[in-house]
């Protein structure tokens, strides 16, 4: 259970958060889109330093709700802070450790999904490394019935490889979109393949890679889509001049990484880094599938659409909300009117005592963005 500490923490926090948090509300104007990218405030601290994920569920206390967060370098463990009015309590994270072991462990989570009694889908990307090799512990998900803190028991499924008669079955769905993305990740995986342990030269391929995530039913059975950075499809199927557009995939259940439809969104050539959900809407963040460096990144959007737009062929054209994230960001959450993004930093080498680039996060009130 948790611990009296946890409490006094977040309400200690109360207090300082509210200046800290309204003030940063100030200055972020829902309705602006701004040329330079928004700068985050620090969230945490080591070991969680590379924040990849994030879902709102409610506090294993039952006292309230608190903000999960992943990490893509920590396996055995996410991260818990504290809700507040207008904010979270960023300072001080609560360890969730995974009853996971060396052939569970789950390496590059990039994203979580709630389900319906407090249940949470973790998921690793799937992906490949920066040599363009295929890991097992990548390639995995686990469920979570009910988040604990002294220890959470996580069931986890291995998947295998990726391809499309792993991903959609042999032979495949006929739908053109679901021939067409598994052509698609079936090129850019045999191109993984043939420069596998060459850094330089996996640079130059988008691989199979997953960071988003989202369960968009409003009943007890989920309603499960994961979202593709990469790679994008190159050419629409039937509209041929509608070209590299995001994917999204319909898990078929929660027992395999299996899917059966495709849906694709046109988001200016970018990728899916991370989704949400709330009152109807599915909330994207946008960026490039590839990684970029320095001066040359750029930044990141946030996006919105109506989940029912999952239920037809058409592309999805998501309405554009910011154009000014910070070009790491990874993780999204929404809650009380308001988008809370999550950032990715850098954790240094294992002996630093302190992140070498610490996680971050900002809070973007959404009154520009209601239902319609």
């Amino acid at each position: 259970m948790i611990t009296t500490s946890f409490r006094s923490r977040a309400a200690a926090a109360g207090r300082r958060a509210a200046v800290v948090f309204q003030a940063l509300l100030a200055i972020i104007p829902a309705s602006a889109v701004a040329q330079q990218p928004l700068k985050g405030q620090t969230l945490g601290h080591k070991p969680l330093c590379e924040a990849s994920a994030a879902a709102v569920i409610d506090c294993p206390d039952g006292a309230g709700r608190c903000l999960l967060v992943g990490d893509n370098e920590v396996r055995t463990s996410l991260f818990l802070f504290k809700i507040l009015n207008h904010g979270i309590d960023s300072a001080d994270p609560l360890p969730l450790p995974l009853t996971v072991g060396e052939d569970t462990e789950l390496s590059d989570i990039e994203a979580l999904a709630r389900l319906d009694q407090g249940g949470v889908v973790v998921f690793a990307s799937h992906g490949r490394n920066a040599e363009c090799e295929a890991k097992d512990n990548r390639r995995r998900f686990g469920i979570i019935g009910k988040p604990g803190v002294a220890q959470t028991a996580i069931k986890v499924t291995a998947s295998g490889v990726i391809g499309c008669a792993a991903l959609f079955g042999d032979p495949a769905p006929t739908s053109p979109l679901v021939r067409a993305a598994c052509a698609e990740i079936d090129r850019v995986e045999a191109a993984a393949d043939a420069v596998a342990k060459d850094r330089k030269r996996c640079k130059q391929v988008d691989a199979f890679n997953a960071e988003g995530a989202v369960n968009v039913s409003t009943v007890a059975a989920p309603d499960l889509w994961i979202g593709l950075r990469s790679p994008l499809l190159s050419a629409h199927p039937t509209l041929t001049s509608r070209r590299d557009l995001a994917m999204l995939m319909h898990l078929k259940g929660l027992d395999a990484y299996t899917f059966d439809r495709v849906a694709v969104l046109d988001l200016g050539r970018r990728g899916i880094r991370d989704l949400a959900f709330a009152d109807g809407w599915v909330w994207v963040i946008a960026g490039p599938p590839e990684d970029q460096e320095g001066g040359t990144a750029e930044p990141f959007q946030l996006r919105r659409f109506r989940a029912g737009a999952l239920d037809a062929d058409a592309i999805i054209e998501p309405e554009l909300v910011r154009d000014d994230l910070p070009s790491s960001a990874e993780g999204l959450a929404i809650f009380d009117g308001q988008a809370l993004v999550v950032i990715d930093g850098d954790a240094g080498k294992k002996k630093d005592k302190v992140c070498a680039v610490p996680a971050g996060f900002v809070i973007l009130p959404m009154a520009a963005a209601t239902p319609e």
